[in-house]
């Protein structure tokens, strides 16, 4: 789903803009049974971006694309202008300190229809409260058909994908270190059925759930994990203390008498050469 300019693209990014493509153009034309199949199949692959919907509801029923006055399908070039002619207008006819939320709500969404990854959220969330409103799936906003879908349909869109009792290793770490959560781990799961040709670390770094600096970190205590050098507790001590205060890992480690210094400049020499 991240947009990297000069690479070639992978298998997960190439289904995730048709599938995309696909969702927008149903929603568009009010197709339902397009709209929950591409929505399904989306959701299968990034659940981490549709979480259960609340109650009410209400932030569903906003729809940034009628804000910026856009087609579903629009791109990001044709975002952009919107968004600009949209914001420029409104500052020429209002004082924001006057009408602060209205022009917050146009900030948000020039920035959620740029980034590829809130754009996609933002579309299951809009279609899945029109799919409730029709009365095309549940009210609890499970993506499942309630009728009239042919049965070619109804079987593709009760595939799923398990997930394994046995995690990787890597996934195991960004759960214990709660950079992750179930959704996210059904996520990675997903996309390495999909596209197992692609390293996992990849996938992790184009999903934004680390920086490339916490990937270090992580990859480090693998490898300690692996050599019996510290325990998992050690790690999720030392990983928090990253997240929180700056520290890093190894440094943490360090620090607190769990790891000798030498271990980690064998480390650092092993990964510069």
């Amino acid at each position: 789903m991240i947009e990297r300019s000069g690479s070639p693209k992978n298998k997960v990014e190439l289904e995730s803009q048709v599938l995309c493509a696909a969702l927008r153009q149903s929603w568009a034309v009010r197709d339902v049974n397009g709209s929950v199949t591409s929505a399904r199949e989306l959701y299968q692959l990034f659940p981490d971006l549709l979480p259960p919907p609340k109650p009410a509801a209400d932030e569903a029923s906003l729809c940034y694309y009628d804000l910026l006055g856009l087609k579903q399908q629009a791109s990001a070039n044709l975002v952009m202008s919107a968004f600009l002619r949209v914001a420029k207008r409104f500052l020429r006819n209002e004082k924001v300190k006057d009408n602060r939320e209205a022009y917050c709500l146009i900030l948000d969404a020039g920035f959620v229809l740029r980034k590829s990854r809130l754009r996609l959220s933002h579309d299951l969330f809009a279609v899945r409260h029109w799919l409730i409103q029709n009365k095309a799936i549940p009210e609890d906003g499970t993506l499942d058909v309630v009728e009239d879908l042919s049965e070619a349909v109804f079987e593709q869109l009760a595939k799923t994908q398990p997930i394994v009792s046995e995690l990787p290793r890597l996934v195991q770490l960004l759960k214990e270190s709660q950079f992750i959560g179930p959704a996210e781990i059904q996520a990675l799961l997903a996309q390495t059925a999909l596209a197992p040709e692609i390293p996992l670390e990849r996938l992790v770094l184009d999903s934004g759930y680390v920086t490339q600096q916490e990937m270090n970190s992580l990859k480090l205590a693998e490898m300690l994990l692996d050599q019996g050098k510290i325990t998992m507790a050690q790690f999720q001590v030392a990983i928090y203390d990253e997240r929180t205060s700056g520290i890093r890992m190894a440094e943490s480690l360090q620090v607190r008498g769990w790891l000798p210094v030498d271990v980690t400049e064998q480390s650092a020499s092993k990964d510069s050469s």
